[in-house]
Formats: structure tokens, sequence, C-alpha cells
């Protein structure tokens, strides 16, 4: 890149350049053949970020204008995707005949990094981390973007785990072609779908999600196999690898050894699309408890090379299908007559068992004369809590500490239970992901403003007992011209936030309010919208213990209550048939009766929490009772 804003050539920006008047450059990350990524700083908000300049290719068949119309136009549907499993991107940005993109700033580990330590993982392990980045992919994908460079390099965690997609630089900027005219391979060859290396010399094939889907069965395998599936001393002897090779048998994959050969199918339209995908990735973290296994012996250093070797052939003509690996027209297999195949093949015995016993999730004897709680099944002793850091009064981190009515709430049940505070353990969930932190095993139960929904429980796998709290609903409003919700519904101007598949969706049909386009997966980026005095946003759905913290530190907004009867926030548990599940359920019932009972002079557990934390903020209610703990029925 030049210096001058030009888009062309290699060279780079230098230090202190400010973008757009707010973006100051600090330093290079990174380089690439589609651009430099850059530390800066917003000098408006004073946080640091992520830019990245695109180049404009030294050979490309379009003009230069065009090259920018088209990145512009792709840049600003990347910045639609509002993901928990995608890089999050702030703004784009054109100037001086430079398109800029304007992420979050990742100092994280890579999945890369990982498996560099690790070699290989267990396969509930692995199992999570795809159907996490399959979730990412499906929002790319239904954003009408193609990533093209799914990879471990480009799949990073964040400090609770969480796993998501980053780095779109090759999927939209040369509009998903895959190779250029000069047959230069625009990608990583080992990842690389063979239908795009298929074209003619002057029609190069464009990527689909089929092709993603690919680079996601090679990811997986490299996971649990400890290597890729497609090696070379080449680029080119890799492609060849790729286009004309069997998939290597695998020998640690387990149950997910059907899925992976399924996505590596040469024909893209034989391969499982992502809703099969998934049903099947999650069908294994349902049913593997995540156990963590040590994984089978170390696989060999070097790549093994394939059972039939391939000679040198073209790169072009349809892909031939292996013999002997013949397909149905569609990839479809029934989930649960899958997992009863490999139960009763003893497939899920070789991966996983914890200790060589052959038992799996057996509860360990209580004390003679003792009756036996969730604590004594509980092998590693910790109790790890789901809560949110981001809700004043309810539960906000601060470093490496959450505070909070939740946070204390969640503390008092582990003591009820048995657990010293030092082992309870928090991890940061948000509305979109703590069903995924419950149903993969992450976390024991989450503490996090969790609307009892019996038909959304059902749905994500995941049983709320209590409930402990029942707010009012309400809307957050920054804008002061709204002084009551009449005056927020007859403008035909305002727009409300909430996340996506909440259950306030519902409430902003009631009163005919306009929802947000493209509901963000977190509330926590509906506040960033609120915040943001270039957003012409007025208001966020949500609850009135929630609003009021945000009220209590921002004094121009406000809070109106809804006449609107609420269902009440639950402990959430994941729906499971096991004893340790139902001890759990139980232990968690008992603890928060024993909160909730009052003495004869009225004071209970429940209301000192809810004086400590929530008084000072829900300053427009009474301090509520305890509430009735209608879903805890059954374990008391």
């Amino acid at each position: 890149m030049h210096s001058d804003g030009s888009a062309g050539g290699g060279s780079e920006y230098g230090s202190g350049m400010l973008i757009a008047h707010r973006y100051r450059l600090d330093k290079v990350l990174g380089r690439g053949g589609m651009g430099v990524v850059y530390e800066a700083l917003d000098t408006r908000l004073d946080r640091k970020v992520a830019v990245k300049g695109l180049r404009h290719p030294d050979e490309t068949p379009v003009t230069h204008a065009q090259w920018v119309s088209r990145a512009r136009r792709e840049a600003q549907a990347i910045a639609r995707i509002e993901h928990q499993n995608v890089v999050a991107v702030h703004d784009v940005i054109e100037e001086g005949g430079q398109v800029w993109i304007v992420m979050e700033l990742l100092n994280s580990r890579s999945l890369a990094d990982l498996l560099k330590d690790q070699r290989q993982l267990a396969v509930p392990h692995a199992a999570r981390i795809g159907l996490q980045v399959l979730h990412g992919l499906t929002a790319v994908h239904r954003a009408g973007v193609v990533h093209r460079d799914v990879k471990p390099h480009n799949i990073l965690f964040r400090p609770d785990g969480r796993a998501l997609l980053m780095d779109f630089g090759i999927a939209t900027f040369e509009g998903a072609v895959q190779v250029t005219r000069t047959r230069e391979i625009i990608g990583t060859a080992q990842y690389l779908a063979p239908e795009l290396l298929s074209g003619a010399r002057d029609q190069p094939r464009t990527a689909t999600a089929a092709s993603d889907l690919w680079a996601l069965g090679v990811t997986l395998y490299e996971m649990v196999e400890g290597r890729r599936p497609f090696e070379g001393l080449t680029d080119l002897e890799v492609l060849i690898a790729v286009r004309e090779a069997p998939v290597p048998p695998m020998r640690y994959a387990g149950p997910l050894a059907v899925l992976v050969d399924a996505l590596l199918c040469k024909d893209p339209a034989r391969r499982p699309d992502a809703a099969e995908a998934e049903q099947l990735l999650s069908a294994v973290t349902l049913e593997s408890l995540a156990l963590d296994t040590q994984p089978g012996p170390r696989p060999p250093a070097e790549p093994v090379p394939p059972d039939s070797p391939p000679g040198p052939a073209p790169i072009g003509g349809p892909p031939p299908e292996p013999a002997g690996r013949g397909r149905p027209v569609r990839w479809r297999i029934p989930v649960a007559g899958l997992c009863a195949a490999l139960l009763a093949a003893g497939a899920w015995f070789v991966w996983g068992q914890q200790d060589g016993s052959g038992e799996r999730d057996e509860p360990v004897s209580g004390k003679p004369g003792t009756e036996k709680t969730y604590k004594d099944t509980d092998k590693d002793g910790t109790l790890v809590v789901g809560v949110k850091g981001d809700q004043p009064g309810l539960g906000v981190e601060t470093g490496d500490d959450f505070v909070g009515f939740e946070p204390a709430l969640a503390v008092k049940i582990a003591d009820l239970m048995g657990y010293e505070e030092r082992n309870v353990e928090f991890v940061r969930v948000t509305t979109a992901d703590r069903s995924d932190h419950l149903v993969g095993d992450v976390v024991d139960i989450v503490v996090a403003t969790y609307t009892i929904d019996e038909e959304r429980s059902r749905e994500e796998g995941v049983e709320l007992l209590g409930p402990y709290y029942r707010p009012f609903a309400a809307l957050l409003v920054k804008n002061t011209r709204y002084g009551s919700l009449d005056e927020l519904q007859d403008s035909e101007n305002s727009v409300v936030c909430t996340t996506r598949d909440s259950v306030y969706g519902e409430v902003l049909k009631k009163y005919g309010l306009t929802p947000k386009k493209n509901p963000p997966d977190t509330f926590e980026k509906c506040i960033e919208y609120l915040k943001d005095s270039r957003n012409t946003m007025d208001a966020v759905a949500t609850d009135d213990a929630i609003a009021n913290g945000y009220v209590s530190e921002n004094p121009a907004w406000k809070t109106l209550l809804l006449d609107l009867d609420r269902r009440g926030w639950g402990i959430g548990v994941k729906k499971s048939e096991g004893e340790s599940n139902r001890l759990l359920k139980r232990d968690v019932c008992r603890a928060l009766s024993e909160i909730m009972e009052e003495s004869a002079d009225g004071k209970s557990v429940y209301r000192s929490l809810y004086d400590e934390y929530l008084k000072g903020i829900q300053k427009n209610r009474s301090t509520p009772g305890p509430p009735p703990l209608e879903h805890c029925a059954d374990y008391l």
C-alpha cells in the first residue's frame, strides 16, 4: 500500500496515521496477500482495535474502482454479522480509494496454538469446538458471505473458551473466486475444497458454503487425528492429493469419523449441509458428557501417506470419486440410530472412559449413614457457574472476579451444596451462548437472568429451576424526547434492540415497536449501540433490574415499565436423566429453598442479597418477597 492513500502496491502506512479522523494506526500485527493488519486506537471510544487495510491485487480482471465498490459492499455484509462465534466488525471505511475494516482486537490463543501444544484433542473437546465454529459459519453464510479460509489459525478462543472465526480478507475481497487468471492459489492448500481446483484457466470456480464445510471437515480431522488428511512436499502435491486421494483412515475420531468422512466427500453436492452437520456434532457433545479424556497414542510426527498415493494428474475436469466410496445423493443419517449403533459397538467406551476402569459418570458413594449429594459425584470438586459480566447490580466482571446479586447468589447456593467459596469457578456467558455452555458441560449451572420459558427449554436441552427472581418487563430508553411508552410507540423513527431469539421479540410485537434489523446475539451489543451517540437506536427491551442497573450508571437514561407478566429467572442446568444430574437439580432446589426461607421477623438470605446488590438501583419498585419455587416442586 502507498502512504498517499491509494490501494495498489504492497507498501504500508506509517505509524500514527489517522483513518477517518478516528482510528490511529500504531503498529503492524500481520501481513498477507490481501492486506495489512494494524493495531490501532479508536480515539473516540479510547479503545484498542484491529484495522485491516485491504490491498488491491496486482493481477485482477476488474478495475481499481470496481474492486473498491465490491470490497465496500462485501465488507459491509461482513459487518452485519453479529454472532458470538464470529469476530466483531466495528466499522467499514472507504477513504482515499482504500477500504478499511475495523475489528475487535483479539490477543487470544488460536486452535493452531492449541494443536501445536497438544497435537490432538479428545473427541468431545473437538466436537464442541467444531460445533461453535459451525455456528459461526452458519451466521456467515446467512449473511451471504463465504469465509474461504477456515483453518486452525483462523479459529481463536476467548478467555472463557469460546471459539470464534476471524480473518475474512480472502472471503470477500476476491469476490469469492479461489484461483486468479495466472492460476495463483488464494488460500491455504491443505484446506481448499477440491471443486475449487477444477475450473478452466479463464473460468475459476466460485467458493460456496460447501467449500467452507470441507475446510471444517479438514479441521475436525486434524483435531482428532493430530495431522491433516492431505499433505505433500509442495503445494502442487497437496492440491493433487486434495483432488485425487481418498481420505486417510481415521484411528482416533470415534463417532466423529462418520461426519468427517462425509464432509470430505469430493463432490460438494453430496456433503452434509450445515444443519445436518450440526445435528451430529450436537449428538456427540450431548452424549459424551464432555469427557475431556486423554487421547489415544500420539500419531506419528510425519504425515501418514494415503493408502493409494495419487500419481500426477491435471488440476482440471470433474473430481473423481475414489473406488469403493460411493455415496447417496444426499448425506442423511438418523442421529438417534447412529448414537445407538455407536453405543452397541462400544465406540463411546474407547474414547469416553476417564480412568481406564470402563465406568463413566458413576456417582461416588456417600459416607455410611449419610445421603448422597451432587458433590459426591463431582470428581474435580469444583462447581463451575456461568454468569454474566455486563449487568450492573446483577453481575459485573472485575478483573478475575464477578460481583453482584447473581454471583453472590451462586456462591450461597454452592455453600449450601457443600462447596467452599474457593471451589466455585465463574465462567462468563451471554444470552446467546449460555445454553451451549450447559449442553456442552462447560459449566454445571447458569445463574444469568435466564427467563423461564418451557418451550425454549425443550429446544435447548436445558431445564430451569426456581424462579429465584421475578422481574418486570421494561424498556431502557436513552432518548430524552421519549418520556413515556406512548411517545415511543407514536414515533415512526424509533428502533428497539433485543437479542436474537429473545423472549422480548414477542414484547415488541405486542406493543407495536420496531425491532432492530439483524438483532445481535449478545445483550452487551445492544447496550453498546445505546451508548454510541451516532446510533439512532432509542431503546433496549429487557427486564427492570437490568434496565435500572444501567440507569444507575447513565443518569440521562430512563426505565419504562411494561404491563406484562414475566415468568421469572431460573437456575439453568443441563437436561439429563443421569443420577448425577438428578442430584444436582435436587441440591440446587434445596439450596434455593433455604435461601428463600424467611424467619419470624421476615428476614431471609434472599432479602439480604437483594438489599445489598439491588435495592439501591431498584428505586421504582418495593422490595419483592421471595418468589415461590414453582419449578423445583419435583425435587423438594
